[in-house]
């Protein structure tokens, strides 16, 4: 059967995932895309595939591979509640995992989002942070990574990485936290072309307007991007270089 009316109660919960609220209570998200829903690393964690009509042939091998209902939308009403500008005609509602326990963190890296708002910027840190070889990123009120936005950013990223979410107090009172150097992306530090980790670290990458907060500042080491003619990078820009030149001065250590 071909659903065509957006009263259907299985779409009216695939539009209500937009929205964070909706998210939070029901512990659902959405990834559209084949890309992202090949890349699901869990096929049980799969609740729903909304496949677009014209569509369900190109994706039969793709949803032969998830035991979830499969319901096809007319290309219509698929279009109509895409998240996408340019619709590939697959979609996939899934469990938000469980948060990540600080106490358990044992890598020898991290990446820390302090207050990044922008969900497009939380997704693109995860992508590069998975690419750089980081396994953990600790947000502390950020953007929900589980939005749409940020889940097409992060290119299947928020599926490889784990996620632990807390607040500032959690972060720095942490005793497993105490084990890592604290390295903040901050103007005023000395450069991080040079600065070569010495132990396990945390990266914190702060805010895209005020930067890292300053109860983290004040205990972490500051480090800058060296810049010609321009004051700033984009806040995702900045934690991908930063990941790769710690890499690499560790690496030629």
């Amino acid at each position: 059967m071909v659903i065509t009316s957006i009263s259907n109660e299985k779409v009216k919960l695939l539009r209500s995932l937009a929205d964070a609220k909706n998210r939070k209570e029901l512990g659902l998200f959405v990834a559209e895309g084949a890309n992202l829903v090949k890349d699901i690393p869990d096929p049980s964690s799969v609740r729903l595939l909304f496949v677009k009509e014209s569509k369900q042939d190109d994706f039969k091998s793709l949803t032969d591979r998830f035991s979830a209902e499969t319901l096809l939308l007319s290309d219509e009403l698929f279009d109509r509640v895409s998240e996408t500008v340019t619709p590939a005609g697959i979609a996939a509602v899934l469990s938000i995992p469980k948060s990540a326990d600080l106490s358990d963190i044992n890598d020898d890296k991290i990446i820390v989002l302090d207050e990044v708002r922008d969900a497009g910027n939380v997704g693109a840190v995860l992508r590069t942070a998975v690419a750089a070889g980081f396994k953990t990123a600790v947000l502390i009120g950020c953007a929900d990574p589980y939005s749409p936005k940020a889940v097409r950013a992060s290119m299947s990223a928020v599926f490889k990485i784990n996620l632990c979410f807390c607040d500032n107090n959690a972060f720095l009172c942490s005793k497993n936290i105490v084990n890592y150097d604290i390295m903040v992306l901050d103007m005023m530090g000395e450069s991080i072309f040079t600065h070569v980790p010495q132990r396990k670290y945390a990266l914190v990458v702060g805010n895209e307007a005020h930067g890292v907060s300053d109860d983290i500042k004040a205990v972490g080491k500051k480090l800058s991007i060296p810049m010609v003619q321009m004051e700033s990078l984009n806040a995702a820009v900045s934690a991908g270089v930063a990941m790769y030149l710690l890499e690499r001065n560790q690496l030629k250590q």
